[in-house]
């Protein structure tokens, strides 16, 4: 396999660089050597790949923008819960305190 073949099945799955590597066990960089012709996939790992077309690794899912999750009722129950009570309010601030605003991203 060429590195436009893998590229191109890469898109036919609809996976990233990163997913591929994961699928066949190996580190992100000899995918990314493969497709820019700097190396050359095994046949074993050629194989793999051609049975990923039969069966393809699961797509991770897409996490919600920080905007759906503020309209998600189950995440307002959540947050609402958090609040009423008193210990689990403390515990969640602390947390708070040490991450950004996902908004201010």
């Amino acid at each position: 396999m060429t590195g436009d073949d893998i590229k191109a099945l890469r898109k036919e799955l609809g996976i990233t660089q990163r997913a591929l590597a994961e699928a066949l066990k190996i580190d992100v960089a000899e995918v990314r050597a493969w497709e820019a012709s700097e190396g050359f996939a095994t046949k074993a790992h050629c194989e793999a790949m051609e049975r990923l077309r039969t069966n393809p690794p699961p797509k991770p899912a897409k996490s919600a923008s920080p905007m759906q999750l503020l309209a998600d009722p189950k995440f307002m129950l959540l947050v609402r819960k958090l609040m009423a009570h008193p210990k689990l309010r403390a515990e969640v601030e602390k947390l708070a305190a040490e991450h950004p605003d996902p908004l201010d991203a």
